[in-house]
């Protein structure tokens, strides 16, 4: 049998890559479950947390592009999960709220996140802080190459 190992220089990020489909997979399938649509769920707990938040922040924080920002935002508003309103520090942007539908939504989806944390927390050798705190780090980092090469494409 051959022996393989890891390109050392990819291996975090494929690792990160392969949690992540993980947990959607999990999420996902919990959120169905509860009879909620896992579509832009994460997103709109981001909202949740920023509110209210401008689509810049949204960037910054997420690490997800522009452009791809303001799809969801288009297809929340659509949805009616969310409102828009003015910025009142800056009339070129605008602040994004949940709606008392999306707030619902989230609430409702939470405890199913919960649900999900819990069947996976007992099979971590390390308190789930320590993940957290680490992964918020990775976050960060991944967020500030975005945000470097936008800068220097001048997006």
């Amino acid at each position: 049998m051959k022996t393989r190992s890891w390109n050392r220089d990819a291996v975090l990020l494929q690792e990160l890559y392969s949690a992540g489909s993980l947990v959607a997979f999990l999420v996902n399938a919990r959120l169905r479950e509860g009879g909620i649509a896992p579509q832009l769920f994460s997103f709109l707990s981001w909202i949740r947390l920023l509110e209210p938040v401008t689509p810049g922040t949204l960037a910054a924080e997420t690490g997800i592009p522009p452009t791809t920002i303001r799809d969801y935002l288009r297809r929340l508003t659509e949805r009616g999960d969310i409102v828009r309103r003015t910025n009142p520090l800056d009339g070129r942007s605008y602040l994004v709220e949940l709606t008392p539908g999306g707030r619902k939504l989230v609430d409702r989806g939470a405890p199913m996140v919960g649900d999900v944390f819990r069947r996976v927390e007992p099979h971590l050798p390390r308190p789930a802080e320590e993940y957290a705190e680490r992964a918020r780090e990775l976050r960060q980092g991944l967020a500030a190459v975005i945000a470097a090469d936008e800068r220097a494409s001048g997006a």
